[in-house]
């Protein structure tokens, strides 16, 4: 019974750091056109004139007109996209992502680590050595 208790913990645990892991996306500070959107295959971000935000999974060209693409409860919808000059599209940046989830999941969990095992270790007398 223990080890079951102790598998389903570390299985529990197992997906929601892979859940979390996922989560974090960040963008690139350079805006770029519609063309290198469409080439890179990339998630975009769509910054109108009117500062609404639009987030697509990529940019698509069809019939001469750009679309961005959008998953919503598992169907994929076209948006269409003008070629306005105040639009500004930015690539996502893996890296950034990458670094971005380490530090919003690993510092807060390394935090708590460090304050629970030393609080562990001064009030109650129990040691780690």
């Amino acid at each position: 019974m223990k080890t079951l208790k102790t598998s389903l913990k570390t299985t529990a645990l197992f997906i929601m750091a892979m859940t979390l892991l996922q989560s974090c996306i960040a963008y690139q500070n350079t805006p770029v056109s519609l063309e290198q959107a469409e080439q890179s295959k990339k998630r975009v971000k769509l910054k109108t004139s009117s500062n609404q935000t639009y987030n697509f999974e990529q940019i698509v060209l069809e019939e001469e007109e750009f679309y961005g693409l959008k998953k919503k409860r598992g169907e994929i919808t076209k948006t269409a996209i003008s070629d306005a000059l105040d639009n500004k599209l930015f690539l996502q940046s893996k890296r950034k992502s990458t670094w971005a989830t380490l530090g919003v999941i690993g510092v807060p969990v390394i935090a708590l680590v460090i304050i629970v095992r030393s609080s562990l270790s001064f009030n109650s007398g129990l040691s780690f050595e």
